[in-house]
Order: structure tokens, then sequence, then C-alpha cells
């Protein structure tokens, strides 16, 4: 649930939470966009467009209102900082079910009860400008989840009676900005990128295939080079102050031949705990490292992680990723012309007429079910495949582990499962479990045999992924 993951201390965010978080946000996203384009866009009378633009404020006001009205409630049956640490995580829980819910709600009404598609599309026109009927529509969803992650960051703190209203409610705000810069640059980035590419198909209709091909190169040029710009610009970062840890990591990307441009450090109040390189293009690519990660790990398990990152770089990890992302876009764009074909609203009609339409969409559906189910098992199968490759002597070319760099590396995922309670064994769609995860790297420290017996197997079954991708996609373009 978003709400449960927002609702705990600000203290024990973690990747995984961001991680969650992303996915549940961007399945909303996805959920309100589709609704507002199977609904279709008729223009809303007069009489009716106050009633509908005064209905949406009402639904985006009421998510939050909601919020304020269930922490009040909390605070009165049972006051969060007085309680043991599990029964606290039972209530948020519960809590945060509940709004994740009433959200959900909220955001599907505005497209699927009171139309508010209409309102952008049919009345103001909106969908004649790239992106800005899309902004509108996500408008209140998004108001409504900001306000709600502010009302709910830092639930279980005891605001201290010098703290003024001001800077409580400021320190909130801006533990929520440091939220929401990883739902723009995971979420909101990549769905801009789809539907912008969506809005400029009717413009490369008239391009033969060679065209087209030049157009999806420059995307995915434009993907690999403007993730680490949009990051830097979206972002509070500074340069490195430790010129010794900085020189080892840089001794370790360049051990393994990776071209690194720079290195940040990620301002996040010390929040979060996180590393990332990003960028697929050598002269782009960079090493974010969070402040939280930098202050709290010591300084072998910091490298333990950034060879956990260079393994990412090493194994083409970060280009399997972009092709995640930009696939789908294909095969958007390649389904374009036949979602055009079909008559809107999608519900219109009997029940012969809704099954050719389900018959057209079916192919697409075929897709997005593949995607969904090889996803989670890829990303898994990379993250366990990046802590082999943290494990490894990498000065030498011998494939057994280095006590060290287990033992490091084993100790900085057990310090990450500390500062996130709950997530030792859970586990998301695009990362295994921290339980998993440790238990992979005591096997082959045991047994340092099963290191090329699980790259052998995961390479089989990764070839057998890119080689189904390829028959879909062909089977998408020849209907």
């Amino acid at each position: 649930m978003v709400s449960a993951d927002l609702a705990f201390d600000s203290n024990f965010i973690s990747y995984y939470f961001l991680t969650t978080m992303n996915l549940v946000i961007g399945a909303v996203i996805v959920l309100t966009l589709l609704g507002s384009e199977l609904t279709g866009a008729e223009p809303v009378k007069h009489e009716q467009l106050w009633l509908t633009i005064f209905m949406v404020g009402v639904l985006a006001i009421l998510v939050p209102g909601l919020a304020i009205f269930q922490t009040y409630f909390v605070s009165i049956q049972v006051p969060l900082n007085q309680i043991d640490n599990k029964q606290r995580d039972q209530v948020i829980a519960r809590l945060s079910a509940c709004h994740s819910a009433v959200w959900l709600s909220a955001s599907l009404a505005t497209v699927w009860a009171i139309r508010w598609q209409d309102v952008v599309r049919g009345t103001w026109q909106l969908d004649r400008w790239p992106l800005l009927d899309e902004f509108f529509i996500l408008l209140p969803v998004v108001f409504s989840l900001f306000t709600s992650w502010i009302i709910f960051s830092n639930l279980s703190r005891q605001r201290s009676k010098t703290d003024s209203l001001y800077f409580s409610m400021k320190r909130k705000i801006g533990l929520t900005c440091i939220r929401f810069q990883s739902c723009l640059l995971f979420v909101i980035f990549p769905a801009a990128t789809i539907i912008l590419i969506r809005d400029l198909e009717p413009y490369l209709a008239s391009f033969n295939a060679y065209e087209k091909s030049a157009s999806f190169a420059v995307l995915l040029v434009t993907l690999a080079t403007g993730l680490p710009l949009l990051l830097l610009t979206a972002c509070s970062h500074t340069n490195f102050k430790d010129p010794i840890l900085e020189n080892q990591i840089k001794t370790i990307f360049t051990q393994n031949r990776i071209s690194l441009r720079r290195m940040r450090i990620w301002r996040t109040g010390n929040q979060v705990a996180n590393a990332a390189v990003v960028g697929l293009i050598p002269r782009y690519r960079m090493l974010i490292l969070s402040d939280q990660l930098l202050n709290i790990f010591p300084r072998n398990e910091v490298l333990a992680i950034a060879r956990h990152e260079a393994g990412h770089v090493m194994l083409w990890h970060t280009f399997t990723r972009l092709s995640f992302i930009t696939i789908p876009v294909l095969a958007i764009v390649q389904a374009q012309p036949q979602l055009a074909s079909l008559s809107f609203p999608i519900f219109a009609g009997g029940p012969l007429e809704w099954t050719g339409k389900a018959i057209t969409l079916l192919p697409i559906g075929i897709y997005l079910a593949f995607l969904l189910i090889s996803l989670p098992w890829i990303s898994h199968q990379m993250e366990h495949e990046a802590d082999i490759f943290a494990c490894q002597n990498q000065s030498s070319s011998e494939a057994e582990p280095d006590s060290d760099y287990t033992n490091d590396l084993r100790n900085a995922l057990l310090r990450l499962a500390a500062l996130g309670r709950g997530y030792y064994e859970k586990q998301t769609l695009l990362h295994p479990s921290l339980k998993q995860r440790i238990e992979l790297i005591e096997k082959i420290e045991s047994s340092p045999n099963k290191i090329n017996q699980f790259k052998r197997s995961f390479s089989r079954r990764r070839n057998f992924v890119l080689i189904s991708f390829a028959v879909i996609w062909v089977s998408l373009t020849l209907l």
C-alpha cells in the first residue's frame, strides 16, 4: 500500500520503500489515464461545467482532509509515540491501507464518474497541445497525493514544543519534496515520455520505416542523456567532501573499465539510504550516493555498494532497464492506429461491439501481461547478479568470491534492513527481499562453483525473455 509506506517514520525511508511507492503511484496514474482514454471526451454543457470543476475540487480536497481526520483520530485513540514499535506499525498499516483505498477511489472517480477529462479535452480542447491535457487530468490526483504525504510525513514523531507550526510544516514539506523527486524521476518522467511519443505519433504517420527507426533511436539517446540531466535539475546535490573515498570508488569503476563522468551526493536531510548509477552514455554517466548512506554506512560497506552499482553497469543492466522503458513506448506507438480506429467511449454499443473492441486490444493485453510477468523476474535476477559481481575480487580474473567483499556486502544489506523495518523479508516487483539476497551471497560463499551455474542459468532465461519480446513485437507489427 502506498500510504502504508508513506506513514512510516521518515527515518526509515529506504530504497525499497521508494520502489514500492513508485510502483503503486505508477499503477494509479496508468489507470487514470487509461480511464480518460476509454471514456472519451465529450464537451460538457455550460450548466454542468462549474459543477464538474467543483466536484473534482471536492475529491482533491477530500483525500488530504480524510488524512487530517485519520491522524487526529489515531492521536486520540492510540498515541503512536507512546506504544511499542510492533503495535505502532500495525496501527499505521491499517490507517494507511484505508487511506490508500480512498486515494485510489478518488483518483479513478475523477475520470470514470465525474468525467473530468470531458472538461479538459472536450470543453477546453487542451489535447491540441502535447502533454497539456494529461497534466490537467492528473493535477487533482497529484495534488491529493502530495498533500497527503505532507500530512502523513513523520507521523510517529512527537513534535517538540519549541518547534513552531511554520518550521514543523516547512520540515514536512521538505521531506515530501524528497519523496516526490523519486516519483518524478521514476514514474512521471517515463510516463511523460510515453505520452509525448503518443501525442507526436500523428506527425510521424507520414514517415517510412527507416525514418521511424531513426526517430526511435533519437528517443533512446534522449532517454539515456536526459535522465541524468533531469536528476541534476530536480534533486538537491553537492560535491564529494571525502577525496579518499571518492578516489577509492573511482578506482573500482576504473578497474572494470567503466567511464564515470562525475560523482554526486544526493542531499536528502539524512532521510534516504540509496545509491544508483544513472546514464547509459559514458559522457553523461554519474554515480549518486545519498547523504544518509555516507553518514551511517562504514567506508568498506559504501565500497561494497559501489561495487554492486558497478556490476549493474558492467553487466549491461542499465541498458536492459532502459529497454524495458523504451519497448513499451514502441508497442504503444505501433498500436496507436488500432486504438485510433476504435469508437469511444469504449463501452458504447452492444455486446458484439464490445467483443470486437476487445479483440482489437487483445495483442496489447498479451504484451503487457508478458511484460508484467517477465519484468519482476529479470529485475530480481539482475540484483542477484550484481551482488555476485560485488562479492568477487575484481582486481584479478579469479571467479572465487573474496571473503572480505562478501562480508562487506552482507553487512551493508543487514544495515539497510535495520533502517527499514519490515523490509528484510519484503520483495517488490523490481527487487528481491534482502533476505533472499543475503541467502544467495551465503550460498555462493559456501559453494563458489554455483557462481557459474547461476550465470549460465540466468543467461539462458534472459535470452528466452528477449526472444519472446522479439516474437511479440513482430506479432504486434504484423497485426
